[in-house]
């Protein structure tokens, strides 16, 4: 989490001088990714085997559409439309991020599927902290708003939740699933923390002539 809270990206929301364009471009990417996260929850759901887990995964799942109309009310103050998130290509490690967490909900158990999204329930929350206890927000940040979000108490309910079916499913796993769990989470925090970069820089596919 240290390297991340040192990102441009981070650092210039909680400065309050990130380019607008960069704020765009993380809303574009984002928003496709959350819809792809909607479906990881939904495998996870078919895969729960009780009540309890089945309640979780649905929190998941209203959790992130309640993120996508946080992410509709920026872009419109942008003057960008829902149609205009959902026509913007992922750049390529946010795209590698959907298709780890995807898979992972296809062929692993549920076990594995928290574990592919547990970086995200976990880091934004967290570095949201950490940026308002280091540098403070000031009242005319133009991203406060985004702060006042991802600092709302009832993400942290969430993620504890998760923690919580992550524990109890590792408590029964074998040596070799937990090892498992792990290596996907891990993929998973590489991949929120390079991604950051990915946002302060735009990035995009490169194009090869035919």
């Amino acid at each position: 989490m240290l390297s991340q809270i040192k990102k441009p990206f981070l650092l210039g929301l909680i400065k309050g001088d990130l380019p607008t364009q960069c704020f765009q471009y993380w809303l574009r990417v984002d928003y496709p990714y959350l819809h792809n996260f909607v479906k990881v929850c939904a495998l996870g759901i078919v895969k729960a085997d009780t009540p309890e887990d089945i309640e979780i995964m649905l929190n998941h799942v209203t959790s992130v559409q309640n993120e996508m109309l946080d992410h509709e009310k920026h872009a419109k103050a942008l003057g960008l439309t829902r149609e205009d998130l959902l026509s913007f290509p992922m750049g390529p490690l946010k795209y590698s991020y959907t298709r780890h967490q995807l898979s992972t909900a296809y062929h692993g158990s549920l076990a594995d599927t928290q574990a592919s999204i547990l970086a995200c329930q976990w880091g934004y929350g967290e570095a949201v902290k950490r940026l308002i206890d280091q540098y403070g927000l000031k009242d005319n940040n133009p991203y406060k708003e985004w702060f006042a979000f991802h600092s709302d108490p009832k993400h942290r309910e969430g993620f504890k939740k998760a923690l919580d079916l992550l524990n109890r499913h590792a408590e029964i796993s074998t040596d070799s699933q937990k090892t498992q769990i792990e290596n996907i989470f891990m993929i998973s925090v590489k991949h929120e923390t390079m991604l950051w970069d990915e946002y302060y820089n735009m990035s995009e596919w490169e194009t090869y002539n035919t």
